[in-house]
């Protein structure tokens, strides 16, 4: 074959219009592998934006199903640990609310009249918010007798309970419950009327009371209790003849929370139950 001939510019011309073909194919194949992977990104972009769509509809689906269980249930308020921060409500309390042993009450009887003291769980002269304890869950009315004694004031005490109290009087050993009213006098003079008689209610041995709720076979509270020691101090007062004479304040302290309160479980209406004992057994 002669150099240069016909024969060898016509095998030249098909070897390049065969290359051509190759190329434009692998132009081709590129250009439809990029384009696969464009659609796919944006298939891919597409399901993820419809995944977060439908994670926020069920994140605000599972909102509104919070918030009408809440309003179908307002007394209960989903706390699991102590730590959980805190539900803010006009009704919530926190540890400043809240009576803490040691705390005393002093109590100042008028000559004339009478001396009302209420221990409750919202209501009264002693709050304590708890589930262990009703409104007006015990009521002690204080009021003078012997008015017209010039040397000490008399008085007669009556305790009315609504929940349960025990009630261990100075001269007992042991605790027992109280009935729905009760009399006991604080006078230096005999009495015929069968109440218990005290000359006066020290500190040493108080009056010993214990609130709380259900009672066990054996007496005592099965969840918790609050115990109050009721003691007088003697006090000069002068009469409305100018003489003095002994009177009498009183007192009420808070001497025990058995076993505590749980503060990460109170309710919306800021009652807080008791600590569970024993590994939540009471």
């Amino acid at each position: 074959m002669k150099p240069y001939s016909l024969e060898q510019i016509r095998i030249i011309e098909e070897k390049m219009i065969t290359y051509e073909i190759w190329v434009f194919a692998l132009v081709l194949f590129v250009a439809v592998l990029l384009l696969i992977v464009v659609m796919q990104k944006l298939a891919l972009a597409k399901y993820k934006s419809s995944e977060l769509f439908k994670l926020k509809q069920n994140l605000k689906s599972a909102d509104k199903d919070s918030i009408e269980s809440q309003q179908e249930d307002p007394n209960i308020i989903d706390v699991h640990t102590i730590t959980q921060t805190p539900v803010h409500h006009e009704r919530i309390v926190t540890g400043k609310d809240l009576p803490e042993p040691g705390m005393i009450y002093k109590y100042s009887i008028p000559n004339e009249g009478k001396r009302i003291i209420v221990i409750g769980q919202r209501e009264g002269n002693i709050v304590t918010h708890s589930t262990e304890i009703l409104d007006h869950h015990l009521r002690i009315d204080i009021f003078p007798i012997d008015v017209e004694n010039k040397e000490y004031l008399s008085y007669q005490i009556e305790f009315r309970r609504e929940g349960k109290v025990l009630c261990q009087l100075p001269n007992q050993k042991d605790f027992l419950e109280m009935e729905m009213k009760e009399i006991i006098q604080i006078t230096k003079t005999d009495s015929e009327n069968g109440f218990p008689i005290f000359p006066s209610i020290n500190t040493e041995t108080p009056l010993r009371l214990r609130l709380g709720g259900r009672l066990s076979v054996d007496g005592k509270f099965k969840i918790g209790f609050f115990e109050f020691h009721f003691y007088t101090k003697d006090i000069l007062e002068r009469t409305s003849g100018g003489t003095k004479r002994i009177e009498k304040q009183f007192y009420l302290k808070l001497y025990k929370i058995f076993p505590g309160y749980d503060t990460a479980r109170q309710s919306r209406d800021g009652v807080v139950p008791m600590l569970e004992r024993f590994g939540g057994k009471v």
